[in-house]
């Protein structure tokens, strides 16, 4: 039996896009390919505890996931266990010319995965997740040079929403350049997201092959997702008018922010919808709810590491699905959302240009321009038909293009050649 060991920053119940992505594979090889799948990850539960080291940790070490063998490492070691000292390690050496010290400061430092390369046992494979978590792809690296074994990176590579955007900085690093030269395959969810992996590598002295690119896009098994019961997510928290909705991390890349702005101008039209955000917490949005003036506050629900039910039910229960983020490589979220018939917002870029039909199964709106996007809520908020039909063609996409069952015939091709 084959054995392949998967690293990626969190993993389940962490969620995220990418996190979700690597539950996906991670249980395809080990339940349908019959691969013996080991993953390494962090103990982080949310985004916020890779950073800052403060945030919810998961108990549990060790344990058998849906068939999969995870095992989590703490961030940190010695002084850099706490908050401050690996912060300050992480400024001074995150964008230091030097390969080795680059990526060993780089989010999120679990250096006891390091130790355990002293005596590791044989794989057959090395699979990293995702970008710009580049120590996690430094630890792959060195596995796989070590055992002389394949090198898969699934980069989740982030473009921003043009070569000026500051978010870049975070995932055009120089010192991550030899992972992508290093590579055997390199799992894309976009042709963009390769050609911008390819362009960057090329401006850094390095051209790719791209015969090392596989397109896998991302997607769904929509006979797992579709048991919602929005009536239910309704009378549970007495929501009676139209529902306008975003999954996920409540950020200010996510566009969270953005959109409460932008149903300010919504709801000062007259129009009487509810706002509602579910995902992992976070205290700067909490701060930022805190502080609205209560005309708005009244009109928005906000759900903390909402259940996998619940999740589903919302999905059910909501009428518009809006995230104009500027750090999705694709956008799982968006998927759901389809497959729920509800038509979607999201930013316009070359990565979603190519994922988006525009104006057929969704609106794609300029990263920021809060006035656009309530102008499209409120359009779709008027016109039930359109709402319906938008809705409806996104549901036919997913069907055709992001069923999983479709989708992870790629997942063979890539590991039964190893």
């Amino acid at each position: 039996m084959k054995k392949v060991l998967n690293i990626i920053q969190r993993y389940y119940p962490g969620e995220g896009g990418a996190e979700r992505f690597y539950w996906t594979l991670s249980e395809y090889l080990a339940n349908n390919l019959g691969l013996e799948v080991d993953v390494w990850t962090t103990d982080a539960l949310d985004s916020e505890t890779l950073w800052d080291l403060d945030g919810k940790r998961i108990e549990k070490k060790e344990e058998i996931v849906r068939g999969v063998n995870v095992r989590r490492f703490p961030i940190g070691k010695g002084i850099f266990k706490y908050k401050y000292p690996n912060k300050i390690l992480r400024v001074l050496f995150d964008s230091f010319p030097n390969f080795k010290l680059a990526n060993l400061a780089t989010c999120p430092t679990a250096f006891r995965m390091l130790d355990e390369i002293r005596n590791i046992k044989q794989y057959d494979c090395v699979t990293v997740s995702s970008s710009p978590y580049y120590f996690i792809f430094f630890v792959g690296y060195l596995i796989s040079k070590k055992l002389n074994i394949p090198y898969i990176i699934a980069p989740a590579f982030h473009s921003g929403v043009d070569s000026n955007d500051p978010l870049r900085k975070k995932y055009y690093k120089k010192t991550a350049v030899p992972f992508f030269e290093h590579a055997s395959k390199i799992i894309l969810n976009t042709t963009k997201e390769g050609d911008a992996i390819y362009g960057f590598c090329k401006e850094n002295g390095v051209e790719l092959d791209r015969n090392k690119f596989v397109v896998l896009g991302q997607g769904v098994y929509l006979d797992k997702i579709m048991g919602g019961n929005g009536q239910r997510f309704r009378e549970k928290y007495s929501l009676k008018n139209p529902i306008v909705f975003q999954m996920g991390a409540k950020t200010v890349e996510k566009g969270s922010f953005d959109l409460v702005e932008s149903m300010k101008r919504v709801w000062d039209s007259g129009k009487q919808v509810d706002l509602v955000f579910a995902g992992l917490n976070s205290k700067d949005f909490d701060e930022y709810l805190k502080n609205l003036d209560e005309k708005y506050r009244k009109n928005i629900l906000n759900v903390d590491n909402i259940s996998e039910e619940e999740k589903w039910d919302l999905f059910d229960a909501g009428d518009i699905f809006s995230m104009v983020s500027k750090t999705d490589s694709f956008g799982i979220v968006y998927l759901e959302a389809w497959a729920y018939s509800k038509p979607v917002l999201a930013c316009k870029n070359e990565v979603m240009e190519e994922i988006f039909d525009d104006g057929k199964d969704g609106y794609l709106v300029e990263y920021g321009d809060t006035e656009k996007i309530a102008e499209k809520i409120v359009e779709l908020l008027e016109d039930e038909s359109k709402r319906r039909e938008i809705g409806s063609n996104g549901r036919r996409k997913v069907e055709e293009k992001y069923d999983w069952k479709r989708v992870m015939k790629k997942v063979d091709e890539i590991y039964n050649k190893l």
